[in-house]
């Protein structure tokens, strides 16, 4: 019996729309406590002064998103760097990127982290100590776009340490492979 972590494009994206609850409410506790509570929305109105900027810079991030996943699991798995793919699932208005290669779990689930970290939780964390506006909503927006990410962690719970996962070539998540490359059970 094959075991996979799965969620299609479709159900990551309606999924996603539940993690946003915390992850707001997340960002916007701390903040509010420090600077008020009509800041947090002040702030974000005020960095989207110059929207075409912001749009821009948001769609770069969207790229560099999907290519810190990528990077993540060359460096931290050693995979080559012509295995891992970009590409964008237009019926779901979607980026991806995807590692055929089989990883280590906990090398996975780093990957699979990396970008929330680096772009959504590093800038809100910035933002908190700076009371910068710009970091808050740059920050909120890429953890919100992480979400996807948070699921497929949210999935891969349970599996095991030293355990490899393979890249699901048309879903989002992965299955378990053995060292022989076959798919097996958790």
């Amino acid at each position: 019996m094959m075991r996979e972590y799965t969620l299609s494009f479709l159900e990551a994206n309606i999924y996603s729309l539940l993690v946003y609850v915390p992850i707001i409410a997340g960002y916007f506790v701390p903040y509010g406590l420090l600077y008020g509570w009509t800041a947090f929305g002040t702030d974000i109105l005020q960095a989207l002064d110059n929207p075409l900027i912001f749009l821009a810079i948001i769609f770069i991030g969207i790229a560099v998103h999907e290519f810190i996943h990528g990077i993540s699991w060359w460096w931290m798995d050693d995979i080559p760097w012509e295995k891992i793919h970009f590409g964008f699932k237009w019926a779901v208005l979607t980026p991806y990127v995807h590692c055929p290669e089989p990883i280590e779990v906990s090398n996975y689930r780093w990957g699979v982290a990396m970008p929330g970290i680096v772009l959504g939780i590093l800038p809100y964390l910035i933002a908190l100590i700076s009371h910068n506006g710009w970091l808050l909503a740059f920050g909120l927006f890429f953890t919100l776009t992480a979400s996807g990410d948070i699921l497929i962690l949210w999935l891969l719970r349970n599996v095991r340490g030293g355990k490899k996962v393979q890249d699901h070539p048309d879903l989002v998540g992965c299955r378990v492979v053995d060292e022989n490359l076959n798919v097996t059970t958790p």
